[in-house]
């Protein structure tokens, strides 16, 4: 179930997180609706599960942001695998 955080928390999560070499996810605010681009991907929205943990519903797919307040990588959730992502 998505629910609603404020726009300064939302603010805590644009940036470019890379996944492997040469692949990022970059994630920047649109509309006070944080979007995501995987390298050579479409954009695909993010939906808040509870502050810091999102999922997409475009597939089945979470993102955990690490570091609290200063967001320092991400865990991408996808297909029974953990991928961590370091903040560029």
């Amino acid at each position: 179930v998505a629910v609603e955080l404020p726009l300064a928390v939302l603010q805590r999560y644009p940036g470019t997180y890379q996944i492997a070499p040469g692949f990022n996810l970059m994630i920047t605010l649109e509309n006070a609706q944080l979007v995501s681009q995987a390298t050579g991907q479409g954009k695909v929205p993010l939906f808040a599960e509870s502050e810091g943990k999102f999922f997409l519903k475009a597939a089945n797919a979470q993102i955990e942001f690490e570091g609290g307040e200063r967001v320092t990588g991400l865990v991408l959730k996808q297909g029974g695998r953990e991928t961590r992502a370091p903040r560029q």
